[in-house]
């Protein structure tokens, strides 16, 4: 495992959070995207006018990205005693 310096963690920390925020984002688009395509489709079998497209949610903005990484960090920061116990094969 590498040491890594603070300035380095809280690089990692928001590359994280943007590749998460990212990730959501366009998950959203596409369903958006294929929910659409099935109610234009609908529509036109059944000789009706198509929907106009919803639009998409924005992009994830820097502040958003930057609190998503606060709360990593303060995931990854607690320090909690973790008792693990071994279940007996008996």
């Amino acid at each position: 495992m590498s040491n890594m310096s603070p300035f380095e963690i809280r690089l990692e920390l928001l590359k994280m959070a943007k590749e998460i925020l990212e990730h959501d984002h366009f998950g959203k688009r596409e369903q958006i995207s294929s929910d659409w395509t099935v109610k234009v489709e609908n529509a036109r079998h059944a000789g009706a006018t198509p929907p106009d497209h919803p639009g998409f949610p924005p992009y994830p903005t820097e502040a958003e990205i930057i609190i998503k990484a606060q709360t990593l960090n303060g995931f990854v920061s607690q320090v909690q005693d973790v008792k693990v116990t071994k279940k007996s094969s008996a």
